[in-house]
């Protein structure tokens, strides 16, 4: 790894260890469960990919997750995404940049991106949802984003049986305002959630992150990893917390987009009365 991407992971590794000072004092929860409690949660995620035409990358997603309750009937679950990115320019496929601008390894803030979805309370074993989800161009650098914003539908799907909790959330964006030399956006984003409980507090976990460039050529247009990995609850009583690691080989993918990726994720969930 060479010494430019070293001084970012370090960077990325210390936010880590802040994430898990902030789990000490949290109950582990699965994504599922904050349907039926007041939570924020904070789940992070480094990804970490390799054999992209224009060099390896390491992306740290902060997600914040919260819920707010609307109704007897319905609440309001939002996410936020906030990325900072040790990345190249020009590598195609990845989410609310699809037409990436080229240019050297750059380390800094890409865009952010709000989710919302309005929720039914108490849909038993299936529960949805639909909202909207929008992009705003807040990166460092151009390489690191779009440089235009956009919005449109989102959804999430979640079926839990035994074991099981098969998932599925997304959405479509479009631009409509923006820097008019780049390229517009007209892109699908899901984003998968499959865990299945194991004994002594294991799991194991696909969310595989799949884009569709409609712009682009058909060749060229799904980025689609497959893959997983597994995971532990450690901790005991109200000091828990969860964490992963996953790896996925993109099984289809266009030119010049990286060709696997490591993921080590941290589920880090807070009592919504810890801000009151």
């Amino acid at each position: 790894m060479s010494e430019l991407c070293c001084v970012p992971l370090l960077r990325a590794v210390f936010c880590a260890l802040l994430c898990f000072s902030a789990a000490l004092c949290a109950q582990a929860v699965t994504a599922e469960e904050l349907e039926d409690r007041a939570f924020f949660a904070l789940p992070m995620e480094l990804d970490l990919d390799s054999g992209a035409d224009n060099g390896d990358a390491a992306i740290l997603r902060l997600t914040p997750l919260y819920k707010i309750p609307l109704t007897q009937n319905w609440s309001l679950v939002n996410l936020e995404m906030l990325v900072l990115a040790d990345a190249p320019g020009g590598v195609p496929g990845r989410p609310g940049n699809p037409e990436p601008e080229k240019g050297p390894k750059t380390f800094g803030l890409a865009d952010f991106t709000h989710v919302s979805f309005l929720t039914p309370e108490n849909t038993g074993d299936f529960s949805y949802g639909f909202g909207f989800m929008a992009t705003f161009p807040i990166a460092t650098d151009d390489v690191l984003g779009s440089d235009k914003w956009s919005a449109g539908p989102s959804f999430r799907l979640v079926y839990r049986t035994g074991p099981w909790s098969l998932g599925m959330l997304g959405g479509n964006q479009w631009s409509y305002a923006g820097d008019g030399k780049r390229g517009d956006i007209n892109q699908l984003m899901l984003r998968g959630a499959f865990r299945r409980q194991l004994d002594n507090n294991w799991y194991l976990v696909s969310a595989p992150i799949i884009t569709a460039n409609w712009d682009a050529d058909s060749g060229k247009r799904w980025m689609v990893p497959v893959g997983g990995g597994i995971g532990k609850i450690l901790g005991s009583g109200s000091n828990t917390w969860a964490l992963s690691l996953q790896a996925y080989t993109n099984a289809i993918k266009p030119d010049g987009a990286p060709d696997w990726v490591v993921r080590f994720a941290i589920a880090a969930p807070i009592p919504a009365g810890i801000f009151r």
